[in-house]
């Protein structure tokens, strides 16, 4: 870094007058004379010719002052050099997002803990739906973790998982019915629709929730849909006109629902899913989870 006189003195050069200088330096004329005064006597040479229209550099001054905007330049470049570096040593963990497994609120999870200060976070998109499986079954490989709904036992047979909080399950209705204009559900209102839902043995609380629909509400139609949402279940009802259980975190995920709150308890729990042999670097990123 250049002595805080050199920086003074190109000031000076570059304003053309101490004045001058000493209003982008946010310092006086004064103190601006009595830094070039020492400088030029540390170096035993006259740098500046001093006028009554400003100051202008001697011969020595105009060398004097190439060689420390050159000095500037590199230290500027080795500075950002080393920050890079800096940043670059921080082991990088990538972790996945798609549609219906936003990152958002994992990264609220992942600030709070204070993991930023240890790591860096690389966003990895990927696909929901029939591949959802392939990319559990790999995770360590090109996707670290990623945050989703973890009510799926035979997940646990695939990958790790660390439960991290709770999604709402809602009612998501399509926009042209005119219950979309409500701002919440009863059960009343779901007599005589169709909803729906993950196949049975898919969901411990969405079997529930079926259980219950059948014993207690057995005018409402359950559509069942394949193990996992993906975006062509969402399209596949907005065609329809068929409602369908979804979670809070869904709510802006295709334009053509209104998703609402419904007078129920039901709730999906939510955590990190990552390999069950997982890499120090991804062991110690959970450790920081569970910590914080």
């Amino acid at each position: 870094m250049l002595d805080n006189r050199v920086k003074t003195f190109m000031k000076a050069v570059d304003a053309g007058s101490f004045s001058r200088a000493s209003k982008d330096l946010f310092i006086s004329s004064v103190s601006i004379k009595k830094q070039m005064d020492s400088l030029e006597s540390e170096l035993g040479v006259q740098l500046l010719e001093r006028t009554n229209r400003g100051v202008k550099p001697t011969v020595a001054g105009e060398i004097f002052y190439g060689s420390a905007a050159r000095a500037n330049q590199l230290s500027e470049h080795a500075l950002r050099q080393i920050r890079g570096l800096s940043h670059q040593e921080k082991p990088t963990v990538k972790v996945g997002t798609s549609l219906l497994r936003p990152c958002s609120r994992f990264l609220d999870i992942w600030t709070r803990a204070g993991s930023s200060d240890e790591f860096s976070i690389e966003i990895v998109p990927f696909e929901d739906g029939e591949k959802l499986d392939k990319v559990i079954a790999n995770l360590g490989n090109g996707i670290d973790c990623f945050l989703g709904p973890c009510d799926a036992p035979r997940w646990f047979k695939l990958c790790s998982v660390l439960k991290l909080g709770f999604y709402d399950c809602a009612i998501a209705v399509p926009r042209r019915h005119v219950l979309s204009k409500k701002s919440h559900l009863a059960w009343d209102d779901l007599e005589g629709q169709s909803l729906m839902l993950i196949e049975k043995g898919t969901s411990p609380v969405l079997d529930s929730l079926r259980s219950e629909i059948e014993s207690r509400h057995p005018s409402i139609n359950v559509v069942d849909t394949p193990t996992v949402y993906g975006i062509d279940t969402f399209n596949q009802c907005e065609r329809e006109g068929i409602f369908m259980e979804t979670l809070d975190v869904w709510r802006d995920v295709h334009p053509g629902f209104a998703t609402l709150p419904m007078e129920w308890d039901y709730r999906i729990p939510y955590g990190l899913f990552y390999s069950k042999n997982p890499s120090d670097r991804m062991a110690r990123f959970v450790d920081l989870l569970t910590e914080g």
